[in-house]
């Protein structure tokens, strides 16, 4: 008998489950989780970013290179910090003009002095920028040439740069009394070619004294080198104090541009010399037109007998020296552009030349007659022996800058700081 076999047990079959619903509060819990998780998530997305950005910003950009000069850079963070010094400095010196009941003339008309270029230079950040930039690129020169050559200048002499700054004579020669400026507006009247002058305002410093002088033979007091001092330390506190206050910067900043003023009187007596007691000049007039055919027309006016100085003040686009008949001041080499010195120092005396081209120089150029009237050596003061210096110098400058790669990079644009703001220096945005 066959043994029978034995039934397996049937395996049962899963069937798909049915999804059970859960409970509305279970859902809405499910859905506040999932959106915290989210916000969480989008939180911790946003600080990532916002450190990133910050790092950037706050510790990649300041050292980044916003120039170069034989391989040394200067940061974004050094570039920064002396723009806001310059402005709010500038500043300083504005506020007293624009206060003044000649601001219009002051700030809007460079024939009144330098303020209208400093004006401008707060209006627009980038003009300041490019011309503190320039001013950091040559010290930079300046600096690697005098490590070169062993130059650096004593304390003594930084302590005159510091002195200079804040106006303070330690060993004044003879008391006076402290005198209060007064800008006054006074007409002078400038030759011209036409039967009527025409008088032309040019500013004055009056210096007023005060406090009113005593009556001659009751002595005056006058401050000892004790009092001085005090003075001179006393300004020299506020200034730094206002300075960290108002740009951040603090006495080191200061006593680094003074030994880099120091040091660049030091390079420059090396490189230029003493300041010249006298230099080849010349005295000339010319006429400034717009085009070449206006300035051979002119030309051959003149060769017909044509009055120079009536065609000068009639025709040429140069107001400085219109009025004048096309009168040009006494002036040595460095002064014009290159095309316009070339021709002056070289045309024979008398002669009329041109049209003598500038017009790639910008647009305040353009073709030239000129006349050469005189030609010699002359003495200098002590003022224009200065610029004759300075300019050797710039040159000198120019051609180091070439000789060691100095670059500078359009990082600087994006970078220049406009504050202080003309509003926070308590200036006016425009002049009415």
């Amino acid at each position: 008998m066959s043994k029978g076999r034995s039934k397996q047990p049937a395996i049962p079959v899963p069937t798909k489950a049915r999804r059970k619903h859960l409970p509305r509060s279970e859902r809405a819990r499910a859905i506040d989780r999932a959106v915290l998780i989210a916000s969480v998530a989008l939180g911790a997305a946003i600080i990532v970013i916002l450190g990133i950005a910050l790092f950037i910003e706050g510790v990649i950009v300041p050292t980044q290179a916003v120039a170069s000069v034989g391989g040394e850079n200067i940061t974004v963070a050094e570039f920064q910090q002396r723009v806001r010094y310059e402005r709010w400095r500038t500043g300083l010196e504005l506020v007293p003009i624009a206060q003044s009941q000649f601001a219009r003339e002051f700030l809007t008309n460079s024939q009144f002095g330098p303020y209208a270029d400093m004006y401008r230079d707060l209006q627009i950040p980038t003009q300041m920028g490019r011309k503190v930039l320039d001013q950091m690129v040559d010290a930079l020169v300046i600096q690697q040439y005098a490590r070169e050559n062993g130059l650096s200048p004593s304390p003594e002499e930084i302590e005159q740069q510091r002195f200079k700054f804040y106006g303070f004579d330690p060993n004044p020669s003879t008391a006076t009394p402290t005198l209060t400026p007064t800008l006054t507006l006074t007409p002078f009247v400038s030759p011209t070619p036409t039967s009527t002058p025409t008088p032309t305002v040019e500013p004055t410093i009056t210096l007023t004294p005060s406090p009113t002088p005593l009556p001659t033979g009751i002595p005056t007091a006058t401050p000892d080198a004790t009092e001085r001092a005090k003075t001179f330390e006393e300004d020299q506190a506020n200034f730094t104090d206002a300075a960290r206050r108002r740009v951040g910067v603090d006495e080191a900043f200061l006593n680094r541009l003074f030994a880099q003023a120091a040091l660049r009187e030091k390079v420059l007596k090396a490189v230029v010399g003493e300041p010249p007691k006298e230099e080849l000049q010349v005295k000339a007039r010319h006429i400034l037109l717009k085009t070449q055919a206006e300035a051979e027309e002119v030309l051959r006016a003149l060769q017909n007998g044509e009055s120079f100085a009536a065609l000068a003040a009639a025709l040429s686009q140069d107001p400085g020296s219109a009025s004048r008949g096309g009168e040009l001041d006494w002036a040595g080499r460095g002064v014009y552009v290159p095309q316009f010195e070339e021709a002056v120092f070289n045309a024979e005396i008398g002669a009329v030349i041109g049209p003598i081209d500038t017009s790639s120089n910008g647009p305040n150029y353009g073709f030239h007659i000129i006349q050469v009237e005189k030609r010699e050596m002359r003495p200098l003061t002590d003022e224009q022996a200065r610029q004759v210096q300075e300019r050797a110098f710039s040159k000198w400058l120019s051609e180091q800058r070439t000789a060691r790669n100095a670059q500078t990079f359009s990082l600087w644009i994006d970078v220049v700081p406009t504050s202080p703001t003309l509003a926070e220096l308590g200036l006016p945005e425009r002049i009415q």
